[in-house]
């Protein structure tokens, strides 16, 4: 009920006789009732868990219940008898809170998310105190996260903005990225880019041949060590009984259309429901999105959590906002339009488990809509490559990894205690990859695929792309900001390792596209004027093709893992594709200095059965999601 009414009389009962009063619903019985309390023994989880996710539309019916049956009130939305919390207050306890005072009608009420356990005591002290009636309100866990966090969006804000900058004071783009700094770097930059216009001096190419050779190197080193640098399979897969509280958290923003499609991917997960807190984080600005992911809410396992308008619009400052109220050991970003292979969090659960210095694995992200276009295949040899051969043998060597921006996974409280994402930088899986390594914290592959879409034109590949490049530059340069403070966080393999991939990858982009042009117009005009070549020229296109060979090689294996090797021909369009990744250089070098936390955001079309294709595993099985 909602209102005070008549209480009802609280009388002795045992644990099955209050199941059933929790359960009981049309066509329930005892026997449904006496299962939910063996499954919750089993998973050891609390019963009331158990009996919440029965009826996948209605997880208020347990607590109403429950009130029902304590001859208290219910109510299914609290924040207008609620104050916001003191400004000192700890975020960070939000998740564990199972109780909070607030006033209806000028009385202080208690509203209480009561356990199983709890309620036998409750049923004690009401029979020993009326009074007690009138000051009491039974809510969901869910009801109360949601009111917790309507009642103090500026604290969860302030938190969401400045987490990482009270624990790291020179770690974040929003302070340590002033204008002259973008600005001096991008002119740099550009100096260095115009250069193979002098292509014909000698002292010009022995300075962009390595800027371009290096990350070729680095990709062939990841190549010839691809059978000793798997990703990680546990030995033993965890019991329901052994895994722990899981959160999921999806950040989400105009995209109500994706919302019924990453809803049934998380529901085909293979995880006790009981165990999972899935939380829509989706921006208030998108109230068609937050009405799409409320209509999810019968299911228990959902939640969602508005984020208020504030600068600066990043899916980090979003994810900062809610993770105070991530109730798991364990946290996981999944991106709305994310498929994740069903045993993604029990793999990654049972890893935690057997290896303590494990702090995060990034799962494999596979392209499912790959053969759409040229762009489409030639992303997905990208990520084929990436995620399947650089980053597993990046992790394996104990250089620093710069996280994809979804599929990681981490220890709930390690991730608090580092400050979680840089709210500033929009490429802050790779920041928080490299922050991780400063910490001396471990991160390493896993071995399972999640299912992405890749951008299929080529306006809205750019726009991802140089999103992605003006992050990497962002980290390039907090990071950088204080060489010393590097070296001794990292030591020399480390920081040349770091310099190696995230440098070498942002500079090699810069050159290519004029290095490339320059080198065929000198080509073709040796040949037309003077019938030859000089040996500049053919230096020139030799390191342009090592540079390719690099990105080839480890493309070729990763599309042979995933059963995907009718792609491999159309690596002979790399050149071009690279030519796009130098446009949205320019366009990432200009928003650096003019926009550098704008957040261009990727528009996705959703994976329906229509537009899926087959994928291998790491192991070797096809991967679909079929009920999609």
């Amino acid at each position: 009920m909602d209102d005070w009414g008549d209480m009802s009389v609280v009388q002795p009962f045992d644990d099955v006789e209050l199941a059933v009063a929790l359960a009981m619903q049309p066509g329930w019985s005892r026997h449904v009732a006496t299962a939910a309390l063996d499954r919750a023994h089993r998973i050891g989880t609390d019963p009331i868990e158990v009996l919440a996710a029965l009826d996948q539309s209605d997880r208020e019916a347990p607590y109403r219940q429950a009130a029902a049956f304590l001859g208290v009130p219910h109510r299914t939305d609290i924040a207008a008898f609620l104050s916001p919390l003191a400004d000192d207050a700890d975020v960070d306890q939000f998740a564990g809170l199972r109780s909070v005072r607030g006033h209806i009608k000028g009385n202080e009420v208690l509203f209480l998310s009561p356990g199983f356990a709890h309620l036998r005591g409750l049923a004690a002290r009401i029979g020993a105190d009326e009074n007690l009636r009138r000051r009491l309100c039974i809510v969901s866990p869910a009801t109360l996260d949601a009111a917790i966090a309507r009642t103090n969006p500026a604290l969860l804000a302030t938190n969401a903005l400045q987490r990482l900058a009270r624990r790291f004071p020179f770690a974040s783009a929003h302070l340590d990225l002033p204008r002259w700094v973008r600005v001096g770097f991008v002119a740099t930059v550009a100096a260095l880019a115009a250069t193979p216009a002098l292509l014909y001096l000698a002292p010009i190419l022995a300075l962009l041949a390595p800027i371009l050779a290096i990350p070729s190197v680095f990709r062939l080193w990841a190549a010839f060590t691809f059978e000793s640098n798997k990703a990680l399979q546990p030995k033993r897969l965890l019991d329901d009984s052994d895994v722990p509280i899981y959160t999921v958290l999806i950040p989400m923003r105009d995209e109500a259309h994706m919302v019924p499609q990453i809803a049934r991917a998380m529901q085909a997960l293979d995880y006790p429901a009981e165990k999972l807190d899935i939380k829509f984080v989706v921006e208030s600005a998108s109230p068609t999105t937050v009405r799409a992911a409320h209509a999810q809410l019968g299911d228990r396992r959902f939640s969602l959590v508005v984020v208020p308008r504030c600068r600066p619009y990043t899916k980090p400052k979003a994810l900062n906002y809610a993770l105070p109220l991530a109730r798991g050991a364990y946290a996981v970003v999944f991106d709305a339009e994310d498929l994740p292979e069903p045993g993604q969090l029990r793999t990654a659960a049972s890893l935690f488990a057997e290896d303590p210095t494990l702090e995060c694995l990034q799962a494999e992200l596979v392209i499912a809509n790959a053969s759409r276009n040229w762009i489409t295949r030639m992303f997905a040899a990208e990520y084929a490559g990436h995620f399947g051969v650089l980053l597993p043998a990046i992790g394996r060597a104990g250089f620093p990894v710069p996280l994809g921006g979804t599929s990681n996974h981490f220890r709930t409280a390690t991730l608090k205690d580092i400050g979680a994402w840089d709210a500033f930088n929009v490429t802050e899986d790779a920041d928080l990859g490299i922050r991780m390594a400063r910490l001396g914290l471990r991160v390493e592959s896993l071995a399972c695929v999640t299912l992405e879409e890749a951008p299929e034109t080529v306006t809205a590949w750019v726009r991802q792309r140089s999103r992605w490049i003006k992050g990497w530059m962002q980290t390039l340069l907090v990071h950088s900001a204080r060489p010393g403070k590097l070296l001794a966080d990292l030591g020399w393999g480390n920081l040349i390792a770091f310099y190696m991939f995230v440098g070498g990858m942002v500079l090699s982009l810069c050159v290519h596209g004029l290095f490339l042009t320059g080198t065929i117009a000198r080509l073709i005009y040796d040949l037309v004027t003077v019938g030859t070549t000089d040996v500049w020229a053919v230096a020139g296109l030799g390191t342009l093709l090592f540079g390719y060979s690099g990105a080839i090689v480890i493309s070729i294996i990763g599309l042979d893992r995933i059963g995907r090797k009718d792609i491999v021909p159309w690596l002979v369009a790399l050149p071009a594709y690279w030519l796009m990744a130098w446009c949205s250089v320019m366009l990432a070098g200009f928003e650096l200095v003019f926009r550098p936390y704008h957040w261009s955001k990727t528009e996705h079309k959703g994976l329906d059965s229509s537009r899926l294709e087959p994928a291998a595993s790491p192991s070797g099985a096809a991967h679909t999601q079929t009920s999609q």
